[in-house]
């Protein structure tokens, strides 16, 4: 190995098998923290010579913790982080080690992107071949919409090309349920021309919180492509409101006349729209609470429109929830990308609202009344709910809404992981078993 490998007793253990949801606290037996792409293959042969249980982590962000085992392998890419862009090309090849504002960064120098969520410590990796939403998407598509490229270590320890002419079943597989199968050592994406968007928050007391869903209710199924609509219940200094946040990524004209009925409706506490730099609008995701040393829990779902009832049990909980880091969270997922098929795996294609329900604390004694409250909000929605659900936003749940996830992809899903892991060794994951 030309990269570290780490095991109990190290002094770089503790750190190294945490990730980003400390109520994932397991304990792995080895971590290969690889520095290339041999160091994959190597990893790779050494668990299947050994038997072990193995989880694949660039960025840790997984709400399940996918990104580490208890007693197996980790095989860890956050130092493989080599990019080459090409911006007359407008395309751009990294390692799977990179994180979304690494990429971002990159990109942006020339006023390029890659549609990536808000979060910059997100692994670009793990993001996107799940999918990878983001303010980008009703107008350009999800991230697994813009790869072109990807290098793949199998779980016979070969290394692939998957693409549109090289082992093309795997190219349209990886791209939407890209960890059954395989480890990708490099992606390459087509960029987009993007520089300054219309962004900001509208933030409303939360005893105001009907008026403004009713609103959006009608408001949000006439908004053109260039704009992406997300409401959430978040902490505030001194209560909790409801925040509504924009990014519009056409002309500022027309973002300023689409927008001026939800500016004007109900006059907020405080309205941020502004014209920003697309990469400041990309750090906003930074400073949530998720980003400190915090536990979560969180359920998503579907539903296609705010229905009065929709409205009355989320007014109904997040007036009843258990601390200022319990709340619910809605994206309208709509344009070219969000319905019909597509390319590749990626089930989620769904027009209407995406919506998690989430819970954070501290101190483990914390735990038991925000996870009963996100179960029981939960439980309210589900049968308002369609059976649609983002993949990235599952924990480990029953596979049923795995199932539920890749929609009429599943069946073609299995077929392609009995010829590529037929024994499904990468398992650690939203699991789809071999047909």
């Amino acid at each position: 190995m030309s990269g570290d490998v780490i095991i109990p007793g190290d002094h770089q253990y503790g750190g190294a098998r945490r990730v980003w949801n400390h109520a994932v606290n397991v304990h792995p037996a080895i971590m290969a923290r690889c520095a290339n792409r041999d160091d994959v293959v190597r990893a790779v042969e050494f668990a299947q010579d050994r038997g072990l249980l193995t989880a694949i982590r660039s960025g840790g962000h997984s709400f399940a913790g996918h990104g580490v085992c208890e007693g197996g392998m980790v095989i860890d890419l956050c130092s493989m982080k080599r990019a080459e862009i090409d911006p007359l090309g407008k395309t751009i090849t990294i390692e799977t080690g990179v994180i979304a504002g690494e990429l971002d960064c990159l990109t942006q120098a020339f006023k390029l992107a890659v549609p990536l969520g808000s979060c910059p410590s997100v692994g670009v990796a793990g993001y996107s071949l799940g999918g990878g939403e983001g303010s980008l998407t009703p107008k350009l598509g999800y991230g697994c919409d813009s790869i072109t490229r990807i290098e793949v270590v199998t779980a016979d320890g070969r290394v692939r090309v998957a693409g549109p002419q090289e082992n093309p079943d795997l190219f349209w597989a990886m791209r939407g349920a890209g960890a059954n199968f395989g480890v990708a050592t490099s992606l390459k994406f087509k960029l987009h021309q993007v520089e300054t968007v219309l962004s900001g928050h509208l933030k409303y007391p939360l005893r105001q919180a009907k008026r403004i869903l009713r609103f959006l209710a009608d408001y949000a199924p006439s908004i053109p492509q260039e704009l992406f609509l997300i409401a959430a219940v978040l902490p505030y200094p001194g209560e909790r409101m409801l925040d509504v946040g924009v990014v519009w990524s056409g002309d500022e004209k027309a973002g300023e006349r689409t927008l001026r009925p939800l500016r004007t409706f109900l006059k907020p506490v405080e309205d941020t729209i502004q014209t920003n730099p697309y990469l400041e609008e990309q750090r906003s995701g930074t400073g949530s609470p998720s980003d400190g040393d915090y536990s979560s829990h969180r359920k998503a779902g579907h539903f296609e429109q705010l229905t009065s009832n929709i409205i009355d049990v989320i007014a109904e909980y997040t007036a009843s929830s258990p601390s200022e880091a319990s709340g619910i969270t809605m994206i309208y997922w709509h344009g070219p990308w969000c319905s019909g098929s597509h390319d590749n795996a990626f089930g989620f294609r769904r027009i209407g609202f995406e919506y998690w329900i989430h819970a954070y604390w501290k101190k483990a004694a914390e735990r038991k009344e925000p996870w009963e409250w996100v179960e029981q909000f939960y439980t309210e929605m589900k049968p308002l709910s369609t059976e649609a659900v983002y993949v990235n936003g599952l924990e480990n749940e029953a596979a049923d809404r795995v199932v539920s996830a890749y929609g009429d992809n599943y069946e073609r899903l299995t077929k392609v992981k009995r010829k590529y892991d037929p024994d499904n060794f990468f398992r650690v994951n939203q699991n789809i078993k071999a047909a």
